[in-house]
């Protein structure tokens, strides 16, 4: 029986334009771009060359399950809502901080290179751990004032603005 070739399956070929900005930046942490490096001219191939290779080293989903993280840690910290268990993670996750700060600003300004597709515009923010607002309820009690100047107020739950709608919106 003759012996049968089996080609390794290779992932599928991941297009710039089909990332969104801060997975641009978790695939330029995960390359081999120098931290140090400064930009080259207006556009610079490089910089498009090490996020291929960042999602190659990654894959699609990691990528994407890093950048939503990413985003939600962001989210929360411009808040000052981070708790000390989120903030060990995203330190175990990005533990150079100046590089993963060359690799957002290097990935934003790629955005002007490559646009990204719409298709690819729906990132939602991701807390890694429970939501330090409303304890992963999914919720939260409000007495929200509907008149001043008579009292009248209504109160009941409603969905908690940071965890739920993508992460604050």
């Amino acid at each position: 029986m003759p012996a049968t070739l089996v080609a390794p399956h290779l992932p599928p070929t991941v297009l710039v334009e089909e990332l969104e900005a801060m997975e641009r930046a978790v695939a330029l942490y995960a390359s081999d771009m120098p931290t140090r490096y400064r930009l080259r001219g207006p556009e610079d191939t490089a910089v498009i060359g090490w996020i291929t290779q960042g999602v190659a080293r990654l894959g699609r989903e990691e990528i994407r399950q890093r950048a939503s993280r990413l985003l939600g840690h962001r989210k929360l910290w411009l808040r000052d809502m981070t708790t000390p268990e989120i903030d060990r993670r995203h330190k175990e996750r990005f533990p150079s901080k100046r590089r993963l700060n060359i690799a957002e600003s290097m990935a934003s300004t790629t955005v002007m290179w490559v646009g990204i597709v719409p298709a690819a515009r729906n990132l939602l923010a991701e807390i890694d751990g429970p939501c330090p607002r409303c304890d992963d309820a999914g919720k939260l009690w409000v007495n929200q004032v509907i008149d001043d100047a008579s009292g009248w107020y209504e109160e009941g739950y409603v969905p908690c603005w940071v965890c739920q709608n993508g992460g604050a919106e």
